[in-house]
């Protein structure tokens, strides 16, 4: 049995987005993530009655410390087992803040979701008029688990079909948007999702990429682990 284990880090990504018009509080905003792994090709991801991933946009900045509090003390309600983060929004010049969920089984849910943590002592954004139409930049700050594959890659020990490689150092989103256009033209299979973030272990930082894609081989992540090496030298 591989030896899993939990680190504290962040990813940084960006994603298509809508604002949820049913199944909230009134007058509260509630982002629905569209299209999760844009990268990734030939999958579709209908709306369905089970939420994969919102975001509860809140009226100030809350500590992950504070989030997961809440989310242990909702959790005790056998209605739930939510897994909340830390989110960061950046929709053009507007920044918002929020609370990331995931594992509701409904969108019913929601509401019900949104109580308990005004009950913990949130309070939600109200009216603020996020505009969709552009892009949106999401930082979600959370615990990973995770399992070593080889020196420097992990799969996600809860998430199927997530995969984390060590990156040489940090770079900001344009230049390794560009990266990613040169690793995409240069490997052997370019049907992925990428985005960038830091694990914290080990008493140190590391930056890593965060991939996603259905039967990942370990060939395939040491050949993109290879490809963003070359290209951090090149960029």
């Amino acid at each position: 049995m591989k030896k899993q284990r939990e680190v504290l880090g962040h990813i940084i990504k960006e994603e298509q987005i809508s604002l949820l018009s049913t199944h909230l509080l009134s007058g509260t905003e509630v982002i629905n993530i569209d299209h999760p792994f844009p990268g990734v090709h030939g999958i579709e991801f209908n709306f369905s009655a089970k939420p994969r991933s919102i975001i509860l946009t809140t009226k100030k900045l809350y500590s992950l410390a504070k989030i997961l509090r809440a989310q242990k003390l909702i959790n005790k309600d056998a209605k739930f087992d939510i897994n909340a983060s830390f989110a960061k929004v950046k929709i053009g010049k507007q920044l918002h803040y929020g609370i990331r969920i995931k594992n509701l089984q409904s969108y019913d849910e929601i509401p019900v979701l949104q109580q308990k943590f005004i009950d913990a002592g949130f309070e939600f954004l109200y009216k603020s008029k996020i505009k969709t139409n552009q892009p949106v930049s999401i930082k979600i700050s959370k615990f990973f688990h995770i399992e070593q594959m080889d020196e420097g890659i992990y799969k996600d020990a809860n998430y199927k079909d997530m995969y984390y490689v060590h990156f040489p150092d940090y770079v900001n989103w344009e230049t390794f948007r560009e990266m990613t256009m040169y690793v995409k033209n240069n490997v052997s299979n370019n049907n992925f999702d990428v985005v960038k973030g830091i694990f914290y272990k080990d008493d140190s930082v590391y930056d890593i990429i965060r991939v996603y894609k259905p039967n990942m081989s370990l060939d395939l992540l040491n050949e993109i682990k290879d490809r963003y090496c070359k290209a951090f030298n090149r960029f």
